[in-house]
Parts: C-alpha cells; sequence; structure tokens
C-alpha cells in the first residue's frame, strides 16, 4: 500500500512539473514564455540594428537569422499555442496579485497577448493584401499573386508602427518589474517562470 502511494506521487510530481499548478508554471508553459520572449528580443534587435546602423555585414547576418516576416509568423503560431496551453491550465495556474497590482498586471499581460496577436497578424495581412508571397524561412505559406486590397492594407500601415512601440514598452516594463520582484520584493513571482522551485 505504501509503494502504491509513493509511486502515484512520482506520477502527480511529473504531471505537475510538465501542468501549471498554483505554485509555479510548469514546463509547458515556462518553454512558451521563453521561446516567446527570444523571438520577440530577436525581432526588435533586429529592427533596431537596421534603423541604427543601416544595411551592412551585421544587419544581413541578423536578418538571414530572423527574417522579419518569418518571424512575425513565428511569434503569431508559439501565441496561438500559449493561449490554447494557458485555456487548457486555466483552473491551476499561479494566482494573480489581488488589488490595484493584481488588476495592472492582469491588463499588461492582456495587452501583451493582443498585441503579439494583432501585430503579425495586421502585418500577414499587408503582405497578402499587396500581393507579395508569405513566407516562413524560404517555404512559401502563400503564393506571390498581383493584387491591391486596400482593407488588408490599412490596418497595419495605421496601427503597426505604434503597436510596434507599445510592445517594446511593454516589454521593457515587463522586465523591470520582473528584476523588481526578484531583487526588491525578494518574492517567487519570478521564480514560477524560471522552474528553480517547480519541484517544491
Amino acid at each position: 500500500m505504501t509503494l502504491h502511494i509513493e509511486n502515484t506521487d512520482i506520477v502527480n510530481q511529473r504531471h505537475t512539473n510538465w501542468r501549471d499548478s498554483q505554485n509555479y508554471y510548469g514546463r509547458v508553459s515556462r518553454t512558451l514564455h521563453w521561446v516567446t520572449a527570444a523571438l520577440v528580443i530577436l525581432q526588435f534587435s533586429i529592427v533596431l540594428a537596421w534603423r541604427g546602423t543601416g544595411k551592412n555585414t551585421f544587419t544581413l547576418f541578423l536578418d538571414s537569422i530572423g527574417p522579419h516576416g518569418s518571424l512575425g509568423l513565428l511569434i503569431l503560431i508559439v501565441t496561438l499555442i500559449r493561449l490554447g496551453w494557458t485555456w487548457v491550465n486555466r483552473k491551476q495556474r499561479p494566482p494573480q496579485a489581488q488589488g490595484i497590482g493584481g488588476k495592472l498586471a492582469r491588463l499588461v499581460h492582456a495587452s501583451f497577448y493582443a498585441l503579439l496577436l494583432f501585430l503579425p497578424v495586421f502585418a500577414l495581412l499587408r503582405e497578402y493584401g499587396e500581393g507579395y508571397e508569405i513566407r516562413l524561412y524560404g517555404m512559401i505559406i502563400l503564393p506571390e499573386m498581383e493584387r491591391n486590397i486596400t482593407w488588408m492594407v490599412a490596418p497595419a500601415n495605421l496601427l503597426h508602427s505604434p503597436m510596434s512601440w507599445l510592445l517594446f514598452a511593454l516589454v521593457i516594463g515587463h522586465i523591470s518589474m520582473a528584476l523588481i520582484h526578484r531583487f526588491w520584493f525578494k518574492d517567487k513571482v519570478l521564480a514560477r517562470m524560471t522552474g528553480r522551485h517547480s519541484a517544491n
């Protein structure tokens, strides 16, 4: 009987490591979070490098690693997976803080998801509406075709740039708050997403 309980505990612990819990995010959530972070940081690094130095060997190298359109499409795909996984784990995720701080955190997270969805969607619509092919690292998703669909192009022309800089500001704020929680408040908010205590 004791052996059966111990084996059950091991299975439950392994299950919890992959799935979210009330204390920490599971391996899937953490992986999706850090993949998103890497893609977004790479995207902004390439854009800022091009704006700052123009076309040169370094920026062409960065662009070969992460073509703007391909990175945007990858960000969209990962974000959709994250939303699905969040829904699956919605009843067993670490709770948000209460009060104004908790409401602000929820607003920021909702804004993140909205921007990570609509920015690439608007950009892809513009590419398609202007007749360009949609590629993912050389693989053609939608072929090139002569067309000019105004309603597809207009949202990106109007909103893509300001929404991009809003996302950039949120990223800086998100990183700053994570560091504040770690070194000023000394709580476990950052540890939830690093997995350092996921086995506890």
